[in-house]
């Protein structure tokens, strides 16, 4: 079986929960923030292939498996791959507050009715245009698809950024600034999701 647990804006991960696993796989600030199994193997997570082919190796013998992943891992996370390669009835999803849950509640506004788009590892052309034609967008951000290049693309908008980092930690901010002031910042890799609003229009219902 393999546990996966969502870790970060919400509640710590329960002890109980990784006690039992031989292997866990995580990126190094989830396995830093848990107590781990004494002699439990540990993967900080990279390239995602090798640590599918170790999880593989464990499950074929059927030993205990931990993954933790930020969030809601069924959310745009790790619940896909792990779904596609071993099947979803081994898996054992716990999930935590998504990302998008929790900039939506720092700002205090509903996101039942708000577009969410990934724009890791995509073009973030789709991003963009979703920013433009709708009031209320939140987007997971990659590697070239940060706050400065949504920035440098909304320019022209009047669209205000809501740049949310290292949600769920001590280094948590969540910060409100326009296009232009994203556009010329460096904010690093630790940013969690960026929320595009037209507040004019997203502090209501959006019809």
């Amino acid at each position: 079986m393999i546990t996966v647990v969502g870790t970060g804006a919400g509640a710590p991960v329960d002890a109980r929960v990784t006690a039992g696993a031989e292997l866990v796989v995580g990126g190094r600030r989830h396995l830093d923030a848990v107590r781990l199994p004494e002699g439990a193997e540990r993967i900080v997570l990279g390239p995602l292939a090798p640590a599918l082919d170790t999880i593989g190796k464990y499950v074929a013998e059927e030993r205990p498996v931990v993954v933790l992943a930020s969030g809601d891992p069924g959310f745009f996370g790790i619940v896909r791959a792990l779904a596609e390669r071993f099947g979803p009835e081994r898996l054992d999803v716990r999930p935590g507050v998504s990302s998008v849950a929790a900039a939506f509640a720092r700002t205090g506004l509903t996101w039942d009715d708000a577009v969410v788009v990934s724009a890791h590892g995509r073009d973030p052309r789709t991003a963009v245009n979703l920013c433009r034609a709708h009031p209320k967008v939140a987007v997971l951000t990659g590697p070239g698809a940060g706050p400065a290049e949504l920035g440098a693309a909304l320019r022209d908008t009047g669209r205000v950024l809501v740049v949310a980092t290292s949600l769920g930690s001590a280094e948590e901010r969540v910060e409100r600034v326009t296009p232009a002031e994203a556009a010329g910042r460096d904010w690093g890799a630790a940013v969690s999701v960026v929320l595009c609003l037209d507040e004019a229009r997203a502090l209501g219902p959006v019809r």
